[in-house]
């Protein structure tokens, strides 16, 4: 069953955020109402006061997705500020890039919370209510990194393969109910994100790892909800074949990730963030 986007209320977590910013306007201009989510919510009044202006309703839900009280006001705020939730779009999301061992006890548990946990909840908070009013959608932003091996990311990866495996779950658990679950996994963006922040210190990334603009990644959630898609693959190279082969020969896939200039970029992109 696909939800319609006009008049659909939505919260979008992690919506400050570069990638947050672009999903918020690619909803609101299909007439979703939106309860944006950050942990600070004076970063979202401008893009609030933007959305308001398209004529689509737009309140502040902020909260903080380490603390799991703060996740199950969430959603109470969320539909006391917009109503009953239509639509839930997990795209909040942090990633420290640099060798496993590099990352702090701290760090992991960060990681894996926001990235997974949160996101998990979130789905168990929500999923309920769009059960029992009989309609929703919940997607869940995952990654590259948790369809394929992550060279220097190698939490994030296993939260974003988490994420995945999660989304792909629960869809099928819930295949003849009228909720449904998507996963959208970008590549490389650019200009905002984890990989925008700082391409200018080393450039595009190899051939089939090319960085898409941050527009097709609102267009993907658009795409999940209005075509009930499983996953949506956000890239402009053809990277499915290499997917593919990752889940029948995993070690010749690995060896194709190592070639000396996917690996050369992965280690800048480390580099370029001291952890490496």
């Amino acid at each position: 069953m696909t939800v319609p986007l006009r008049g659909a209320n939505t919260l979008l977590t992690g919506a400050a955020g570069g990638l947050g910013q672009y999903i918020a306007r690619a909803l609101a201009a299909q007439g979703a109402n939106l309860a944006l989510s950050d942990l600070d919510e004076e970063r979202l009044a401008p893009l609030v006061e933007e959305l308001r202006g398209s004529g689509v309703r737009a309140e502040t839900v902020p909260a903080d997705l380490m603390d799991s009280d703060g996740r199950g006001r969430l959603i109470s705020d969320a539909e006391e500020a917009i109503g009953p939730l239509d639509v839930l779009v997990n795209n909040a999301g942090i990633e420290h890039a640099g060798s496993f061992t590099s990352n702090t006890r701290e760090e992991i548990e960060t990681i894996v919370t926001v990235n997974l946990m949160a996101a998990m909840d979130l789905s168990w908070l929500v999923v309920p209510g769009m059960l029992e009013r009989g309609r929703g959608h919940v997607v869940n932003l995952a990654s590259m990194a948790g369809k394929l091996p992550a060279l220097y990311l190698a939490t994030y990866a296993a939260t974003k393969h988490g994420v995945v495996g999660f989304t792909h779950a629960l869809r099928a658990e819930y295949v003849d109910e009228p909720v449904s679950f998507s996963a959208i996994c970008p590549i490389f963006i650019s200009r905002v994100g984890m990989y925008g922040r700082h391409e200018h210190k080393h450039g595009e990334p190899p051939p089939g790892l090319r960085a898409a603009p941050p527009e097709t990644v609102g267009e993907a959630v658009i795409e999940a909800i209005r075509e009930d898609r499983a996953e949506v693959i956000v890239s402009r190279g053809p990277i499915r074949p290499l997917i593919a082969l990752y889940a029948v020969a995993p070690r010749t896939a690995i060896r194709l990730m190592n070639r000396p200039q996917t690996r050369r970029f992965a280690e800048d992109y480390a580099r370029a963030r001291g952890r490496l």
